[in-house]
């Protein structure tokens, strides 16, 4: 089986040692670093699916998550994302534009392989700037009702839906969305609790594909 294994960040891959060992124990697996945020996920992701065709793409990452039910560390399998900044601000309303199309008849993406890997289901949103400000924290919520937010979540989907590959997106909670404090932050413990989980999580895709 040919997993693409996808990260924003080599960071969020965890330490060099843990990339060596992950390496070692699925020598077939191939690692993309897209960079952060919706445009480069959507470009690098493509253009690496259209030479190397995997027969399964894993994305993880930290995120920031809406709910307590869904601590700093948690990990979390996101079954379903849409882009919140992609939308018309009309006198301060903001109105999401949610396009009917070939993928999608509600513009909410959703994944049917994700409900095999087992990690709490979630509903992610992904947004061009991290929510850090109360009101606009709170439109977000009335508007989305999501569980999670990242920065490339919905790339990854629309990229994997459009080119019929099974995907999954696995992300650990790095902070709760609230007003803007990184002291509240705790992305070494989300890191280390992916990195610590990724070998069952490749282990339990390539049992069931």
């Amino acid at each position: 089986m040919k997993l693409l294994l996808v990260s924003a960040t080599k960071l969020e891959l965890g330490s060099d040692s843990s990339i060596k060992t992950l390496k070692s124990v699925f020598p077939d697996i191939e690692i993309l670093i897209t960079g952060i945020g919706m445009v480069k996920t959507t470009y690098f992701l493509t253009d690496s699916i259209l030479k190397s065709k995997p027969d399964f793409v894993l994305n993880i990452g930290i995120c920031g998550s809406f709910s307590k039910q869904f601590p700093i560390g948690a990990i979390v399998n996101i079954v379903s994302e849409q882009f919140a900044d992609f939308g018309i601000d009309d006198n301060g309303k903001f109105i999401p534009i949610q396009e009917k199309n070939k993928i999608s008849s509600s513009g909410i993406l959703k994944n049917s392989f994700a409900k095999k890997i087992n990690f709490p289901l979630v509903n992610g949103i992904t947004v061009n700037t991290v929510n850090g400000q109360k009101k606009i924290i709170e439109k977000v919520i009335s508007n989305f009702h999501p569980d999670v937010e990242s920065m490339e979540g919905a790339a990854v989907f629309y990229v994997c839906l459009m080119n019929k590959i099974p995907f999954a997106e696995i992300r650990s909670i790095s902070n709760i969305v609230a007003p803007r404090n990184k002291n509240n932050w705790n992305s070494k413990l989300a890191i280390d609790n992916l990195s610590s989980a990724l070998p069952k999580i490749i282990s339990n895709i390539i049992q069931k594909n």
